[in-house]
């Protein structure tokens, strides 16, 4: 069964409360406590500045010792840092017949690649694609099915078994109609005009092509390959 993907977010009813010298924001159901703190500290006039915002999401279905469990928990630069990564947790952690989707949006399908990056792979959910994967010895290795995610992990289809794959572990993952756009990149470059060997470029030295019909056109009929205009073509499209 494919995914759902519902991007949109629903603000998450935080509580707020500042007392003490404690500055937290909490959202508590029958499933879950989240919950975000501002660390304060005071400056050389004795105002209160925060230094960062510390989170974390427990879990209230299955308890520890009587108390929610602590599921994941982190810090954060600024608030809006510390609430995207509660709800992308709550996304990842929750089944989604549950509700918490909604909270969560996009942020339960961004996941950090093997580079660094976060990517949002939303968009790439029932399609056929392409995911290279690094080893532990530094080799890579691709495979290429229908694409699907459930909680932290993805999963891929392909027309021998299901992987299960570990996002950190990714170098790239492609999908079909990006394929597509490469290759039609690398076949036809964007001066290429859509009729025979002819480029919309004017003539200069080194093309072994010659002025066209039209102004501003290279027509190649007949010549060996461009090295300008058709380095990377196929043979099969030089004739």
């Amino acid at each position: 069964m494919t995914t759902t993907v519902d991007a949109t977010e629903l603000a998450i009813p935080w509580t707020y409360t500042d007392e003490a010298g404690m500055v937290q924001w909490s959202w508590v159901t029958e499933h879950l406590a989240a919950r975000i703190v501002a660390v304060v500290s005071a400056d050389a006039t004795g105002n209160r500045v925060i230094r960062y915002y510390h989170w974390e999401l427990a879990d209230r279905m299955r308890l520890n010792q009587g108390m929610p469990r602590l599921l994941v928990e982190g810090d954060a630069s600024s608030f809006e840092q510390a609430e995207s990564l509660v709800r992308e947790h709550v996304g990842k952690c929750y089944d989604p017949r549950l509700g918490y989707r909604r909270y969560a949006g996009s942020h339960a399908f961004t996941f950090e690649l093997s580079s660094g990056e976060r990517k949002d792979i939303s968009g790439l959910i029932g399609s056929e694609v392409t995911i290279t994967v690094v080893a532990s010895d530094g080799s890579t290795r691709s495979w290429r099915g229908d694409f699907d995610v459930s909680g932290y992990r993805w999963r891929l289809r392909t027309s021998e078994r299901i992987l299960d794959i570990t996002p950190e572990h990714v170098v790239s993952i492609t999908d079909r109609s990006a394929h597509a756009a490469e290759a039609a990149r690398i076949t036809h470059p964007d001066s290429y005009s859509g009729v025979g060997r002819i480029y919309r470029e004017d003539f200069r030295a080194g093309c072994t092509g010659r002025p066209g019909f039209l102004p501003q056109t290279v027509d190649h009929a007949g010549a060996t390959r461009c090295p300008i205009h058709e380095s990377t073509l196929p043979d099969h499209l030089l004739h």
